[in-house]
């Protein structure tokens, strides 16, 4: 009887089982599959950066991304240089900076936690890409010559000449027991007013690269820009920004509002519908008018919303 049984049920559940595996990816799809509104970036002026998402977390919205917190150890604070705070806003911070002095040899200074109490440290590094041996000591004939060290350590950490020959003596001790490059900490903090004046005077175009980019094209949260000078087609130096970005999330019906803003002042929006809403649409007002809630409540001009020409995609799978 116990034998029947157990072969009543194989024959019960082994169909099943056949079934079940036809018909999951088929369930799973439709159980994840939802909607989605999307917009390209759009360039709404400045803003106070810091000043909105303090506004978006006090609406009760949730905010994911960067902060320019004081000390972040993504940068350092670009000073007063207009050209630059107009092009990526205030919150905008400097990764590092380099000079070149050829094609080969390039003088970099960047700021970076360091592990002690006080949290971060400013660093020099120099580097000579021809050098044959990554493991090896870099060799002081590879340094470029010792009056445009001087220099360059002057302008980059506002020095004078016997700061700067105090600097460039530890670098070349340095290279005796590091490899591929030499690399100290210094105590004072770089001069971007003085470098970013010298750059422009002694470049004739400059351009930017924009990388770290994320899912269709945009950058990542908290993107890297680095702008780089040139006279007569060879590179002077280049300067690394982190500009911060944030998402601002929300919900309402089981959908997904995002706002997506950085601190340059490009602002992207999207909604991802309640899961199994493939082939269902939000009326455009009705989308539109909740977005302008979301801006007003941010301190944005919730009129910005009619600039944006939303695209819509009706299945999209998480």
């Amino acid at each position: 009887m116990n034998k029947q049984k157990a072969i009543l049920i194989l024959l019960l559940v082994i169909p099943l089982f056949f079934v079940l595996c036809f018909f999951s990816p088929f369930l799973i799809y439709e159980l994840f599959d939802s909607s989605w509104y999307y917009s390209e970036d759009v360039d709404i002026g400045p803003l106070d950066y810091s000043s909105v998402l303090t506004k978006a977390e006090k609406a009760g919205y949730e905010v994911e991304g960067s902060w320019p917190w004081p000390g972040n150890s993504s940068g350092f604070e670009p000073g007063d240089v207009p050209e630059v705070r107009k092009s990526f806003g205030s919150a905008v911070l400097v990764q590092n900076i380099r000079l070149n002095c050829n094609e080969n040899s390039e003088l970099m200074v960047f700021v970076c936690e360091n592990g002690t109490a006080a949290g971060i440290g400013t660093y020099v590094a120099i580097s000579n890409f021809s050098h044959p041996d990554p493991k090896s000591p870099l060799q002081l004939s590879e340094f470029p010559d010792d009056s445009w060290m001087l220099e360059k350590l002057g302008l980059l950490l506002g020095l004078d000449k016997k700061a700067s020959e105090k600097y460039l003596d530890a670098l070349k001790k340095a290279a005796q027991n590091q490899t591929w490059d030499a690399e100290i900490q210094v105590n004072e903090s770089p001069d971007f007013p003085a470098v970013y004046t010298y750059l422009t005077e002694n470049s004739d175009n400059s351009s930017y690269d924009k990388y770290v980019l994320g899912l269709y094209g945009y950058p990542k949260i908290g993107s890297d820009t680095k702008e780089v000078f040139f006279k007569d087609r060879n590179q002077v130096g280049s300067v690394r920004y982190f500009i911060p970005k944030a998402e601002v999330v929300t919900h309402d019906k089981g959908n997904r509002y995002i706002v997506e803003l950085d601190s340059s002042g490009k602002v992207r929006l999207e909604i991802i519908m309640h899961v199994g809403s493939s082939g269902e649409s939000i009326p455009e007002e009705e989308y539109r008018a909740f977005f302008r809630g979301m801006f007003e409540e941010m301190g944005l001009s919730p009129e910005g919303v009619d600039d944006f020409e939303f695209f819509h995609s009706s299945s999209r799978v998480w």
